[in-house]
């Protein structure tokens, strides 16, 4: 059963849900609010959260891996459209997931994985990126922010060409034509 444009945010004590170990495989949440909602150590493979609000969302723990042996194993997730604005992704593996179109400022993701995921469109302005994992990752449309290509590994990444020639400026390389 899908959850379309609840709201998971309490205005007046500023606190979200808790879903904390919460089973939330193939869970749907579209436009809606989950700000501050607390992901903590949930079963989430498979979620879907998209056009929603989660400012804030700690992710801390949250599976969305289906472990097939102790070295085999995917991850599915589509978090798309969403506003996940200082939320926490510290150490969550989001490997070859759909996390296009959101906007990431401010977001924790301290030792997190997002290797092969696609991330395009999004918005990355006051962003760590040498705090994880972005190999192989689709950064195509996307606002970079402060992103050093001199301190991140960006092996496999895909980038536009507005982009590559940013970010080559900024090593002082003009790109003519």
């Amino acid at each position: 059963m899908p959850f379309i444009g609840c709201q998971f945010y309490d205005r007046e004590s500023q606190k979200g849900c808790n879903f904390s170990r919460a089973m939330l495989k193939d869970a749907i949440f579209k436009s809606c609010d989950l700000s501050m909602a607390d992901f903590r150590n949930a079963s989430a493979l498979g979620i879907e959260i998209s056009h929603c609000r989660a400012q804030g969302a700690d992710f801390r723990g949250a599976s969305f891996m289906n472990m097939i042996t102790t070295r085999t194993w995917f991850c599915s997730a589509y978090i798309t459209n969403t506003n996940l604005s200082y939320a926490n992704f510290s150490k969550v593996v989001l490997e070859k997931c759909e996390l296009w179109e959101n906007r990431w400022m401010g977001a924790q993701v301290l030792g997190a994985t997002f290797s092969g995921s696609d991330l395009s469109g999004g918005e990355f302005s006051t962003f760590d990126w040498r705090a994880a994992n972005f190999t192989h990752c689709d950064l195509t449309n996307s606002e970079l922010g402060d992103l050093d290509i001199r301190r991140v590994d960006l092996q496999g990444v895909k980038l536009d060409n507005y982009q590559a020639s940013l970010l080559m400026e900024r090593l002082g390389i003009a790109i003519i034509g």
